[in-house]
């Protein structure tokens, strides 16, 4: 409907409609300016992601043009190719909400099924590390000792350098034995190389100290960052109204619209859950996605995340990234959050005053960017490179020389004092460049991955319990001040039916944890 527009021209599209700004960018790539447009409506033999779209959860509704509805878990080649940016937005297409109603409610009821199955299994691991016998926990804390203590750790990266000065030092034990061990380099005569090798004890020590401090800036933010989030998560779904007893009864229109509303509530807690893990997957990948430079990671690593997205969202997140400089998917999907949650208030959805809950959403959403850039700036800068390269010329000298203070006195055995020399100092040299950039993939680096897992389980048990913060309070109390009493069904508490909290009793009734 109207001429296209190119970026650069974005003051004279802010007078438009949001769908007819969208609408008119033209795609830009980074490589080859501005694109054609491009209908981004394929056929299932031309996604421009691979493999049919009919297979990642879409439904025809006319015919080869295939309506992206729902979203679909991303594969690990999906994930493996986060950090690599497209530079470019395919044209998008708006249309008319035209899904019927049913395949709306199938959808939900396969996300509930969905939501049941995975709260059932964090329920069964509570209970199964509940219920392990003696024996059970005795073998899980001595397979959790060993492997702890019992592995190579940082010897397996200096290996090659523990493996190099074994030699160095057999071979000026040769040339001693040949000079009948005595040598005028040897400590027996002079003692001045201990003097310079404390004072590279001390610069690794502070080197090692400054690393640490950056381990911990990273923990103290990546865990900030799930507080905020699990904190949203509670508020949006505690906030959420209850069903009145006499809601929906009359009219069949009434009816219609109580259902129509219930299903809006169910669909968008799972809205609600994706988008949360979907923004933290963005964050955590962004951060972990800085150790790469130019190498490369393998699918195993990159399914250790885990998200569903539209093909829209995946177009959109791969426009660029934090490599480049640009916080860009992460402030997107923030907006994709708060809009979400704001079309809910919009349809008073919410307990409370009106636009309460959106309030201390953008709150809790804007302490959630402000850690994350903080991490950011942990895992996109560096020491200089020629502090780091000094210290280790400064090391291999000081493991070159001192083989040659030790042969007098230990002769043949001069290796194992240079083995526990390579490892002091290799070895400490080598955890500070790993605590330097605590994100990644590496055994050292923050679980990052473990931590997004941890916030999902957090959402789906505040998701399928969220009516129990409705259970406080003793019941003398409660009938005191006009409240519905509270029974457990297995107390022969009196019966709850048909009182303003039945559905909530129910509820709590039949969830899956004892």
């Amino acid at each position: 409907s109207s001429s296209p527009l190119t970026i650069g021209q974005g003051s004279c599209m802010f007078g438009r409609p949001p769908a007819q700004r969208v609408a008119s960018m033209r795609p830009y790539s980074m490589q080859t300016g501005y694109e054609p447009m491009r209908d981004m409506y394929r056929s299932e033999s031309h996604s421009s992601f691979g493999g049919p779209i009919s297979s990642r959860g879409g439904f025809s509704l006319y015919g080869d043009r295939v309506p992206q509805s729902t979203s679909y878990q991303l594969s690990p080649r999906d994930l493996k190719d986060l950090y690599k940016p497209r530079g470019h937005m395919p044209q998008i297409m708006f249309s008319q909400p035209n899904v019927p109603g049913v395949e709306a409610t199938r959808r939900v009821a396969a996300l509930d099924a969905a939501l049941q199955a995975r709260v059932q299994q964090i329920c069964d691991r509570l209970r199964g590390a509940q219920d392990g016998t003696f024996s059970a926990r005795c073998g899980h804390c001595c397979r959790s000792w060993w492997g702890r203590y019992i592995r190579l750790g940082i010897l397996s990266d200096i290996m090659p350098n523990i493996v190099f000065y074994v030699l160095y030092s057999l071979a000026v034990a040769y040339y001693a034995e040949q000079q009948n061990w005595d040598v005028v380099w040897t400590a027996v005569k002079q003692d001045a190389i201990y003097y310079p090798a404390v004072v590279l004890s001390f610069l690794l020590c502070f080197r090692a100290s400054g690393c640490m401090d950056r381990y911990n800036d990273g923990l103290r933010t990546v865990f900030h960052m799930e507080r905020c989030l699990r904190e949203v998560a509670f508020e949006v779904m505690t906030r959420l109204s209850v069903a009145d007893d006499g809601e929906g009864s009359g009219t069949a229109e009434a009816q219609a619209a109580a259902n129509q509303r219930e299903l809006k509530k169910r669909y968008f807690k799972h809205e609600f859950r994706r988008t949360i893990r979907l923004l933290f997957t963005c964050a955590a990948r962004d951060l972990n996605d800085s150790a790469l430079e130019d190498s490369d990671m393998d699918e195993l690593e990159a399914a250790s995340f885990n998200c569903a997205m539209t093909k829209v969202e995946h177009a959109a997140v791969l426009v660029t990234h934090s490599a480049f400089g640009h916080a860009f998917r992460v402030y997107l999907v923030c907006q994709w959050l708060l809009k979400l949650v704001k079309g809910v208030d919009e349809e008073k959805l919410f307990d409370g005053d009106d636009f309460h809950v959106t309030r201390t959403v953008e709150g809790k959403v804007q302490e959630f960017k402000h850690a994350w850039l903080e991490a950011r700036q942990v895992a996109y800068s560096s020491m200089p490179g020629s502090v780091t390269h000094t210290l280790w010329l400064l090391t291999t000298a000081m493991c070159l020389f001192m083989p040659w203070e030790w042969v007098s006195v230990c002769q043949w055995s001069t290796w194992f004092p240079s083995v526990l020399l390579t490892v002091s100092f290799y070895g400490i040299l080598q955890i500070a460049n790993n605590l330097e950039n605590p994100f990644g993939f590496d055994d050292e680096d923050i679980p990052i991955a473990k931590v997004g897992e941890h916030l999902d389980e957090e959402v789906c048990l505040t998701m399928h319990y969220a009516a129990l913060d409705e259970c406080g309070g003793e019941n003398l109390y409660r009938s005191l001040m006009g409240s519905t009493m509270i029974f457990l069904e297995d107390t022969g508490g009196p019966s709850n039916e048909g009182g303003p909290y039945a559905e909530l009793g129910a509820f709590a009734g039949r969830g899956p944890l004892p």
